[in-house]
């Protein structure tokens, strides 16, 4: 559902026209009348994109919101039909943070249903929806705001990522996709369309090839994504190589962030390839990396007791003290 002004700017301009015509009204009355309604048109528009503001751009302050939602409120309670308040609303809640999201979009679906319609509150209701986890629904307002604005690559990078976590493998195939023919080689992109390809049965080595072609950050990506599909297929010992090697080139990779993750799964898979002392190095690093981790922590403290019992069997015998002769 494709969202235009331009319609109602024109139909604004032939009734204008026809009413000076008709009445006979001065040519400055004319000019006015019209940049009057201009004007209104204009400020009509731009007040609904600035409710539906993206990361916290523009957003106003708390303290303010409040005092315009308490007004609105009152208004509502006298003209609980008019979907320009409501959408305002639920525009001033989305901008209040997630504890509002249940309420915002309550608001913006009742005005929908008014007539209210702004291409900007579809990319908003996404993110509250998959906030809330609704993701069905997040997933259809991104198609929305999508078939009004194709070139937008955060939304469709929202939808792709949306898509992998919750199973739409072929959803997330086509989006990841088509943002690489928006934008060329891009290694993250690359990576996430070969793990999706792979989710969905499809080859998966085009990417990855591609992705090792980009350097080295592209090789860690690479060594990373073929390492974790390894390693969920059970194949420890082709994951272990992998995961070893992404370990040791991760400060390749420009802003990586799951290097925790990383050093579980090449700690497992080197504990279930019988490599231990591998395994222990992975894991003492993760749990000072992240000293919450659980899996880590037993499996390290597994390791441990077994080291220390491995020890204690190859330690030489304390030597007996001889009887002195008397």
């Amino acid at each position: 559902m494709k969202v235009s002004y331009e319609p109602r700017l024109s139909s604004l301009k032939t009734a204008v026209s026809k009413f000076a015509c008709s009445y006979k009204v001065p040519l400055g009355l004319f000019l006015f009348i019209a940049l009057a309604a201009l004007y209104v048109f204009a400020a009509h528009r731009t007040s609904f994109s600035s409710l539906f503001p993206r990361s916290g751009q523009g957003a106003v302050s708390p303290a303010r919101a409040g005092r315009r939602l308490a007004g609105l409120r009152e208004r509502l309670a006298a003209d609980p039909g008019n979907m320009i308040l409501l959408a305002e609303a639920g525009g001033l809640k989305y901008q209040l943070g997630p504890a509002f999201y249940i309420e915002a979009i309550s608001d913006l679906e009742r005005a929908r249903t008014l007539g209210f319609s702004d291409v900007n509150s579809f990319y908003c209701l996404g993110v509250m929806y998959q906030a809330v986890g609704l993701y069905d629904f997040a997933a259809r307002e991104y198609r929305k705001f999508l078939n009004n604005r194709p070139g937008d690559a955060e939304a469709r990078m929202l939808l792709a990522k949306l898509c992998y976590s919750s199973g739409d493998f072929p959803c997330a195939v086509k989006e990841y996709e088509t943002l690489l023919l928006r934008r060329g080689s891009d290694a993250v992109l690359l990576e996430n369309l070969a793990l999706s390809a792979w989710k969905n049965g499809q080859d998966y080595a085009p990417p990855l090839a591609k992705l090792r072609r980009l350097g080295a950050e592209g090789e860690f990506l690479a060594d990373y994504a073929e390492g974790r599909i390894k390693y969920d297929l059970k194949d420890y010992a082709g994951a272990s190589g992998f995961l070893e090697k992404a370990a040791a080139s991760s400060a390749a990779a420009r802003e990586f962030s799951d290097r925790a993750g990383l050093l579980w799964l090449a700690g497992d898979a080197a504990y279930r390839n019988q490599r231990t002392d591998a395994a222990y190095g992975y894991l003492h690093e993760l749990i000072q990396l992240n000293p919450a981790h659980e899996e880590g922590k037993m499996l390290l403290a597994k390791i441990e007791k077994a080291l220390k019992a491995a020890a204690k069997k190859t330690a030489p015998a304390p030597l007996k003290k001889k009887t002195a002769v008397k």
